[in-house]
């Protein structure tokens, strides 16, 4: 029995496993078969990959004897194998350098590799004087090591394979004398690719595949799940829809729909996939810039689409940075079952996955196994929800992502958003193929008219006092203010002020499950009031009666106006928007931005939709001059960075260190110290990770370089993972920490433990 696992799984197990996902994968991305003989070569691939597992040392790691593999790579011998089947030599290439690098970059071999000179003095050294006649390490010596019996019963096993699937290739007989070494062969003498060339993208894509299918097989994954056009048939007979959505139903083409909030733009996008799914398969990739809405959004997808819980989804995926702490309200106490949920949703299996544009950005900077991640993109469908709300940076990035996907890689666009100022829409339409704009009917628009804009001439707390009679007399009130620091304050203003009625705080420095919690108490028809920063803005799907909003720019206004009298089922609702800031929050918006809002709004009463554009283009009719330099400047950086991608290279980034490129930084409240330090000791991590709140960088530094003292510090942990032990360091905010208010950084909180005893 020839072994490929040491969990007793056989060599050929697991190619029957690797060639089950390889059939799968040329039914879910059929594009990428289209092109010279990929599947067949992919099967050929498969069927050597560990070919030099065979190899009798390897044999006695996996059965844990006594060996002198010394650690070689098995994937050497496999290549040199893999010359049974006679190639012309581009096609060899493919073949080999797929081979050599599924498990490690032609950089991580190199660095292993012994020349002729350092092989013959290690044996000198070591070796003769135990008696070998050669190095364990000379790979083309060690060739007559491999046993016939078991060279027969793989080359039989491929032979049937081959046939089964009719695939013609011919296996011919190799003498040992005449191979050369394949690190010699193929990695001395490797040329690295033209970026974008045909060649680059062939290697890519070959590798990708290839390591996707081991990944997968050795996952003992079963199958890949496809989205069929017929799954979308979840709307109701009675459902009517609007003209803009029938257009969106319609194109064939890609797409951008500019509608506003309540208007149907998910069945747009929805009916829109329908139809690009019953032109060419593929995956589905739906982007919104934040994780509680995409949260929000797996769960109507799940019950829409699959009419399936949320952890029971078998199409509809998920994937951002707290993936597990959002599974884990569905899976209490079974780290195991959640751990093989969330590493599905991460293997990029389900055929339509919710995520954030970090989880598409990662690969073009290549953080590891980006070749696979670039294999799911190919022919994929590619919605962008809300996609005004990006900082410029990660604008200029989605733009040039948008440029490649569309034009090197098959992939049809769909965009989306209720604000885009026409300067952006023009930057879209420059690189977007044949996009065809989707507006709604100016009749239609005409008639939405949900808003009653006042501006305030004071602040959100002024206006709290002015207004407390209609407030008292109003169902639901939401007040969105736009620093932490001063929504914990008008929390505990509007808490004094209304003893008795219900109200949920909304911001970014609560734990997840004190998040999860007012999250859902802000659709509870009994809560009076929703006091929240600009969480609030894109989060939640909610209605409520009055907004008082700190001074912003016009595009995050109405997304907040969005989220009161959201159907247009009432009378215009009052909004007033305040003059007057309510804290230090001059970093966060422009200020010339703000003042032409105000300006903007100035002559508005009752908002109409058709008006919306008009104010947006006054407001935005053009980048602010910093602003086009950040723009050009970071395409440019960031296309020089794509073109160095290559194949069968070492990761350029680890993936952690591309996400603390845009997340904020994790910190433990001193509160907390105590059960965090519990739920470690017990390898409850995800536990523990719960009880994290996360900070600015700019809000950190400030608690860093406190004039107090530094509010922050570090402990480590010992942790047991997968039988090793590893050091994780944690930063604890000696700050008082609320499940009502969330975390107080203005408010000191000692560790209960000498501060000497940390880092």
């Amino acid at each position: 029995m020839i072994l490929a696992k040491s969990d007793g799984t056989t060599l050929q197990e697991h190619i029957e496993d690797c060639l089950r996902i390889a059939e799968g994968l040329k039914r879910s991305i059929p594009l990428l078969f289209k092109d010279f003989d990929f599947y067949n070569f992919l099967i050929l691939a498969i069927l050597f990959h560990d070919f030099g597992k065979l190899h009798p040392e390897f044999q006695k790691v996996l059965t844990k004897e006594k060996n002198i593999w010394e650690l070689q790579r098995h994937e050497i011998y496999s290549v040199i194998f893999s010359n049974k089947i006679k190639l012309n030599e581009k096609d060899k290439e493919l073949l080999q350098k797929a081979i050599l690098a599924h498990h490690k970059s032609f950089d991580e071999i190199m660095e292993k590799h012994l020349s002729k000179k350092e092989l013959e003095e290690d044996f000198d050294d070591i070796w003769r004087v135990r008696g070998y006649q050669f190095h364990p390490k000379d790979v083309l010596k060690n060739l007559s090591k491999f046993k016939l019996p078991d060279l027969y019963e793989i080359i039989d096993f491929i032979k049937s394979s081959l046939k089964k699937r009719e695939v013609n290739f011919q296996i011919r007989r190799i003498k040992y004398s005449e191979q050369k070494h394949p690190v010699e062969e193929l990695i001395f003498h490797h040329i690295e690719y033209e970026a974008n060339s045909e060649d680059f993208f062939k290697h890519l894509l070959f590798s990708g595949s290839l390591k996707m299918c081991d990944h997968y097989g050795s996952a003992k994954i079963t199958s890949i799940p496809n989205l069929k056009p017929n799954d979308l048939d979840f709307w109701d007979n009675n459902y009517k829809p609007f003209k803009h959505q029938l257009d969106c139903w319609n194109s064939r083409q890609n797409t951008i729909l500019i509608a506003p909030t309540g208007s149907g733009k998910t069945e747009c996008a929805l009916g829109w996939l329908k139809k690009s799914l019953q032109s060419s398969m593929g995956k589905t990739f739906y982007i919104l810039p934040y994780t509680a809405s995409i949260n929000a959004m797996h769960k109507r997808f799940c019950r829409d689409i699959e009419q399936s819980e949320p952890i029971k989804a078998k199409l509809i995926g998920i994937q951002h940075g707290k993936v597990e702490q959002y599974l884990n309200q569905y899976i209490e106490n079974d780290y195991e079952f959640l751990k093989e949920k969330s590493d599905s949703f991460k293997k990029l299996l389900h055929p339509f996955k919710l995520t954030t544009p970090f989880q598409i950005l990662k690969y073009f900077f290549g953080v590891k196994t980006f070749e696979i991640g670039f294999v799911n993109l190919y022919g994929a469908k590619i919605i962008f929800d809300e996609i005004h709300a990006y900082d410029v940076i990660t604008f200029a990035q989605i733009i040039v992502v948008i440029e490649f996907l569309s034009k090197y890689f098959n992939c049809s666009v769909f965009i989306m958003t209720a604000t885009l100022p026409t300067f952006l829409r023009l930057e879209i339409e420059k690189v977007i193929q044949s996009a065809s704009l989707i507006t709604p009917a100016i009749d239609f628009l005409e008639n939405i008219k949900r808003h009653k804009v006042s501006i305030y001439s004071g602040n959100v707390f002024e206006a709290i006092e002015e207004l407390e009679s209609q407030i008292s007399s109003t169902n639901q009130i939401m007040i969105v203010l736009n620093t932490v620091n001063q929504a914990q304050k008008c929390y505990q203003q509007i808490k004094e002020t209304f003893p008795d009625e219900e109200m949920s705080l909304i911001h970014s420095r609560f734990t997840a499950k004190d998040r999860n919690r007012n999250e859902k108490k802000a659709f509870d028809k009994n809560t009076k009031f929703l006091i929240g920063t600009q969480a609030i803005e894109v989060s939640l799907n909610i209605d409520y009666d009055l907004l008082i909003s700190d001074p912003a720019p016009l595009d995050a206004l109405l997304q907040r106006f969005g989220r009161v009298n959201r159907s247009g089922k009432k009378a215009p609702a009052p909004i007033y928007v305040c003059k007057e800031s309510s804290g230090n929050d001059s970093k966060i918006y422009p200020k010339e931005i703000v003042e032409k809002t105000l300006n903007a709004l100035l002559d508005v009463h009752i908002l109409r939709e058709s008006a919306v554009q008009t104010l947006i283009d006054k407001v935005y009719p053009d980048w602010l001059p910093e602003q086009k330099k950040e723009f050009e400047d970071t395409k440019i950086l960031f296309k020089s960075s794509l073109e160095s991608l290559q194949p069968y290279s070492k990761n350029k980034e680890r993936e952690e260190d591309f996400y603390d490129k845009f997340d904020g930084i994790k910190v433990l409240p001193a509160k907390f110290y105590a059960e965090y330090k519990t739920h470690i000791e017990e390898a409850r991590f995800i536990e523990a990770d719960e009880l994290m709140v996360s900070l600015h960088k700019s809000t950190f530094k400030g608690l860093m370089f406190h004039k107090e003292g530094s509010r922050i510090i570090k402990d480590r942990f010992s942790i047991i993972k997968n039988d090793s032990i590893k050091n994780s360091d944690v930063l604890i905010a000696k700050c008082k920490y609320s499940s009502e208010k969330g975390l107080l950084t203005n408010d000191y909180q000692a560790i209960e433990d000498n501060d000497d005893n940390f880092l």
